[in-house]
């Protein structure tokens, strides 16, 4: 028998790709989505990893249906384009219960485990609180840096059936801790003040 060796040509690309590899860094080529400018090589794979993941959970319960679907629990940072996602939930109830987009307002709940949704709710997980935690349906300042929100439930309803009562603060939905990406802004209720002076946000990853 014959053997034969087949020489791959070191291409400028490869070298370069190699390089980028050996520093830690994140190779040009592979950044098709947003992230810090900052994040490193390691934590961008188990990231990359995790969205994977879900993007094959996403495929499943589509081969199983409709309501399957709606019922997974969302990791919003992980998707590949977060307003596209909100878009979709705020069309879906629209079309589902006749109403048009203008009509309705995004409403958020926090809870510790996943809750029963119906046909005007889905659940998202991952997001984190930065400078204030989430207790007792209210938010409240906090020294702690970032808290996990486990579990978030997102309702879109018509504006007149919205019944607000007591104080409430909007916060910036942020893609990640840059704080360049705007996602969406939601309403919590408190009874404190001063978050905007504090920086206080949400954001979908805490990928650095």
């Amino acid at each position: 028998k014959q053997w034969y060796q087949r020489r791959v040509a070191i291409t400028a690309g490869i070298r370069g790709l190699l390089s980028d590899l050996q520093k830690g860094i994140i190779p040009k080529s592979w950044k098709r989505y947003t992230v810090p400018t900052s994040t490193t090589l390691n934590p961008w794979i188990v990231d990359f990893s995790e969205r994977i993941r879900q993007l094959y959970n996403i495929v499943e319960a589509a081969k199983k249906g409709q309501t399957a679907l709606k019922e997974l629990t969302v990791w919003l940072g992980g998707l590949f384009s977060q307003e596209a996602y909100i878009t979709a939930t705020r069309q879906s109830v629209a079309q589902c219960k006749g109403y048009s987009l203008e009509e309705l307002q995004l409403k958020v709940s926090v809870h510790d485990t996943a809750v029963e949704l119906d046909s005007s709710s889905f659940g998202i997980s991952g997001l984190k609180l930065m400078g204030a935690v989430h207790e007792k349906n209210k938010l409240k300042i906090s020294e702690d840096i970032i808290t996990d929100l486990t579990y978030t439930k997102i309702s879109w309803i018509r504006t007149q059936d919205v019944k607000e009562t007591g104080k409430q603060i909007t916060l910036p939905v942020y893609l990640n801790n840059m704080r360049t990406s705007l996602v969406e802004t939601v309403k919590f209720a408190t009874d404190e003040s001063k978050f905007y002076e504090r920086g206080v946000a949400i954001l979908c990853t805490s990928l650095s």
